[in-house]
């Protein structure tokens, strides 16, 4: 059974085939969660998000020209749904709550530290961290989302890597060398 290329499948979604955008939507789900994750830093925000995404998509699916450039079109919308939510939910908040650093209270809360540790990295290192461990994406994968090259990707990712490692060992995490 031949499985579908994007470029066949936003095709068939263009002339009004529900199914072939639904299977885009299955197919590219997990990716954008992950992405709008890095940004948002709350999983259930990050779906709506990824909701948000497809919803674009599928009123705008007129535009992409081609096919083959899906999924880094698609993280365009996402990126620009979650910094859209984020500031939302920052105008929502008490400003100084989100960026206070971790203190002695949190230590033992090791989820907490390591989403304040990521939310530190810059955003592109922040997406890059949570596609490849939070979504399980391959390198390729990345670079398809990210539109750029798989060795940029290998670099971003060591560099993200030591800026985590050096955030979490001042707070008494040493890395393990083992």
């Amino acid at each position: 059974m031949k499985v579908a290329t994007d470029t066949e499948l936003v095709e068939a979604a263009a002339g009004g085939d529900i199914e072939s955008f639904g299977k885009l939507c299955e197919r590219h789900y997990a990716a954008m969660t992950a992405l709008a994750y890095s940004v948002l830093a709350d999983h259930h925000l990050a779906e709506d998000a990824a909701q948000e995404t497809f919803a674009r998509a599928l009123t705008n699916l007129q535009r992409l020209k081609d096919g083959r450039k899906l999924a880094g079109w698609l993280a365009a919308i996402c990126r620009n749904v979650a910094k859209d939510m984020l500031a939302a939910k920052t105008r929502n908040l008490d400003s100084e709550a989100g960026l206070r650093t971790a203190d002695k209270t949190h230590e033992g809360d090791y989820g907490d530290l390591m989403r304040r540790a990521l939310m530190r990295l810059p955003s592109g290192a922040r997406e890059i961290i949570v596609l490849r461990y939070y979504d399980g994406l391959s390198y390729d994968e990345i670079a398809s989302v990210s539109g750029v090259s798989r060795a940029a990707i290998n670099g971003r990712l060591t560099r993200a890597k030591r800026k985590l490692a050096q955030y979490l060992s001042r707070f008494g995490f040493a890395e393990d060398k083992s």
